[in-house]
């Protein structure tokens, strides 16, 4: 190998300063071959490059990275020439009982380099070698235009899944997508530029990767990247949900386009399995798009989180905060839930419902068990911020839910029971 030494740069996501300054590759026949024989391909032909790179990763990765999969082939920067997707673990740990924490999983896309303005090569060598291998962090990341975090949080197995999309909405594709990738093409020493750019949308210009998994369902993470400019490398956004994420629309074909609403869920009360539901919607964002960027930064603006069932409304809810949600989300199925009394009065009071916002109830019950077998009259009170539609307006008001307990009946083989009823604004 020492003929072959390969320089590999450890300032990620950002263009390297110094003596050096470097370039994409181009398409010519010359630099391919000296990527081929660095990489120790079989023949330097036209065919696609491999993703299988013959390198030993323990000589590119830092030592505190541990690679969770070999190189894979993607290219979303509107080049011609392919790049490398490589996931690690970082920030190994050790928990206060001795168990070992591989930690949490990050990407990193590698870019084959090429210095510019160097000397000829010598009979010495003593130039560095080219081309080379350029990081740019995908997460963790932390530089301008990055986001923060990981793609996938620690104890995760396997890599991470990962798609690559092609924006189609007009709304992104119409800007100076071509006038500035030109603008971008770095300059050879003589001032000319390298390569030209393409004169068609790339195949491919977002990168989305699957993090994590909820026991409702659906990743815990969903992190997405694409190119901005070579001084930044790659801008990213991020969405993460403990209750898991579920793609509700993309722009178009499902797994080939951006993503254009996501639902997320957030575990509240786990007696009652309920949690606080929004949605995301694609935005773009102007202000913070880079310089010379040829194409808008993204980010995913949170609509208002709505109380539900984690995982749907149960056919008889058990807990008092349950009974009253679960009216509230399906009133006429769920008329049982009122007394005969209040089935009259309380949707009335209710008019304009539009969701439930937060609730809150005793965790316990001031009585003891053996009462609930009397005639003693048992109630308990559930707080309510409700938000109702007032016209063109939303509005929050809270109200106070009364609850009856109705004792077991051996007989009828039925559990102790909560009942509405009644139902008045609070405070």
């Amino acid at each position: 190998m020492s003929d072959l030494r390969l320089l590999v740069l450890r300032g990620f996501g950002r263009k390297v300063g110094g003596v050096y300054f470097h370039r994409k590759l181009r398409a010519r026949a010359c630099v391919l071959c000296m990527l081929c024989t660095l990489i120790l391909l079989s023949a330097c032909e036209p065919p696609e490059p491999s993703p299988e790179l013959n390198i030993d990763l323990g000589m590119i990765l830092p030592e505190e990275w541990k690679a969770v999969s070999t190189w894979e082939s993607i290219n979303i920067d509107a080049d011609a020439e392919k790049e490398y997707l490589l996931f690690y673990r970082y920030d190994a740990s050790t928990t206060a009982d001795g168990e070992e924490i591989s930690g949490p999983i990050g990407a990193v896309i590698y870019d084959s380099q090429t210095p510019i303005g160097m000397p000829e090569e010598s009979d010495d060598s003593s130039r560095p070698p080219a081309p080379w291998l350029q990081p740019y962090a995908l997460l963790p990341n932390y530089w301008q235009g990055a986001g923060f975090g990981f793609v996938a949080p620690p104890r995760q197995t396997g890599r991470p899944e990962w798609i690559v999309v092609r924006r189609e909405d007009p709304r992104e594709t119409e800007n100076r997508y071509f006038e500035v990738l030109a603008e971008q093409m770095p300059a050879s020493v003589s001032g000319q530029a390298v390569g030209e750019a393409p004169g068609d949308l790339p195949v491919y210009d977002e990168l989305i990767v699957y993090g994590g998994r909820s026991p409702i369902g659906g990743p815990t993470y969903i992190s997405i990247f694409w190119w901005s400019t070579i001084s930044e490398g790659y801008g990213s956004t991020q969405i993460s949900a403990p209750g898991g994420l579920y793609v509700e629309e993309w722009d178009g074909a499902a797994d080939r386009s951006p993503m254009r609403t996501i639902r997320a869920r957030y575990p509240e009360h786990d007696r009652s399995l309920l949690c606080k539901e929004s949605r995301f919607e694609r935005r773009l964002d102007a202000d913070l798009t880079s310089p010379g960027a040829y194409r808008a930064a993204i980010y995913y603006e949170e609509g208002p989180r709505k109380l539900l069932f984690c995982y749907g409304i149960p056919q008889s809810p058990f807990y008092p905060e349950a009974v009253v949600l679960a009216y509230l989300l399906q009133p006429d199925g769920n008329s049982q839930l009122l007394t005969e009394e209040a089935r009259q009065t309380v949707p009335r009071a209710l008019e304009g419902f539009a969701w439930v916002d937060a609730m809150e109830t005793y965790s316990t019950i001031p009585t003891f068990a053996g009462q609930a077998a009397t005639s003693q009259r048992i109630t308990t009170e559930v707080l309510a911020s409700i938000i109702f539609q007032v016209g063109a307006e939303l509005e929050s008001r809270l109200y106070a839910f009364t609850l009856e307990h109705v004792p077991s009946d051996l007989s009828n083989r039925t559990t102790d029971q909560w009942r509405i009823i009644g139902v008045e604004p609070h405070g």
